[in-house]
């Protein structure tokens, strides 16, 4: 198995959002197909950042006039891209004997992040060639690495476990302010006061999140 990771900066209507509104996004370009003239190109999308930041995400989204279909269900975007140009979704129009290994994180510069794979090398050099020559509005291209590893290597993890909106946040502030790491730099007490909750509720929803979490693992 091959597998290359990569950056690609281009005219992105998820990148561009991203950092608009200082977000970052996990998520997979799912498939896409042709009728009348335009192709279809469907996403699904985790967003992650402040709560307000996402849903202004989200509302300028829908203005978008390209969004054909989009469902959201807090920061989770399911939608439908409607364009006569495979070059403004190019990264999902060349993806032919490539594929994803881990889903797509785009950061807050608006950065997409790539770990694709291929049983052959050179399914990966052109795919690259193909972003490199046809992306619209491409403003950069890192090619990472391509190394040859085992199939015990790869992992596919879930884009998301299923959580509420309270235990995603009781998760995401345990991890950045230290508390999984050692020796931990904070207390669940002072993460609960950050969250503005009592011990018990922000004890509950950080349990119920790391389940979530090792149920998928």
């Amino acid at each position: 198995m091959w597998i290359a990771k990569l950056q690609i900066k281009h005219n992105c209507i998820i990148g561009n959002r991203c950092k608009k509104f200082n977000c970052t996004s996990i998520g997979y370009p799912l498939d896409f197909y042709s009728e009348k003239g335009y192709d279809f190109f469907f996403h699904f999308e985790k967003l992650i950042g402040d709560e307000k930041q996402v849903q202004k995400f989200i509302k300028d989204l829908k203005k978008d006039k390209h969004i054909e279909n989009l469902e959201a269900e807090n920061s989770t975007l399911f939608f439908t891209y409607k364009t006569k140009s495979k070059s403004e979704m190019p990264t999902q129009s060349y993806l032919k004997q490539v594929f994803h290994l881990k889903p797509v994180l785009v950061d807050i510069g608006g950065v997409e992040h790539w770990e694709i794979g291929s049983w052959k090398k050179d399914s990966i050099i052109n795919f690259i060639e193909e972003i490199k020559n046809k992306t619209k509005g491409l403003e950069e291209f890192k090619l990472i690495k391509i190394i040859k590893s085992k199939l015990k290597e790869i992992h596919f993890p879930h884009i998301m476990p299923l959580m509420t909106s309270y235990q995603e946040k009781a998760l995401a502030l345990a991890q950045k302010e230290g508390y999984y790491e050692f020796p931990r730099k904070i207390e669940l007490k002072q993460l609960a006061n950050i969250m503005n909750i009592s011990l018990s509720t922000y004890r509950e929803h950080l349990r119920k999140a790391e389940r979530s979490i090792l149920k998928d693992f």
